[in-house]
């Protein structure tokens, strides 16, 4: 009689550690799920952020965008690459343009050569070019 009731006991241990390990891998499954949800929202609402804040001529908000994605490290498709290297390209544009008014030259001219790198990288973007210069101007 004992040994049936210690069996009955082990069997009831075997079955409750299976469940708790069954009960564990539902809940890491669910939070991986939630957690790929969230990433898939994130990154759908950041590329609608990016194209509003650019059709919008708000470069300096493209700008910040492209900084918290980096600080981040948050890595996209090539056109929100474009997207960000635009608000880098505003961004040593306004820099160029302020010590260029200030006299310093030399400065102007190491913001004018990054500004041309990032200008290579801005693909479909390009056409914004003269909307960030326009910008400038005022």
């Amino acid at each position: 009689m004992k040994k049936r009731v210690k069996e009955k006991k082990s069997l009831l241990r075997i079955i409750t550690r299976i469940l708790v390990v069954i009960t564990v891998i539902a809940y890491v499954m669910a939070a991986f799920r939630i957690s790929n949800y969230s990433n898939n929202y994130y990154y759908d609402q950041k590329v609608s952020n990016y194209l509003y804040d650019i059709e919008a001529n708000r470069f300096g908000e493209v700008y910040t965008t492209a900084l918290d994605d980096m600080r981040r490290d948050i890595s996209y498709d090539s056109d929100v690459m474009e997207c960000r290297a635009l608000g880098f390209y505003y961004e040593q544009a306004v820099l160029e343009k302020a010590y260029r008014e200030a006299g310093n030259e030399e400065k102007a001219r190491a913001f004018a050569e990054k500004k041309a790198e990032y200008e290579k990288e801005l693909g479909s973007m390009a056409s914004k070019i003269k909307d960030v210069e326009a910008i400038l101007q005022d």
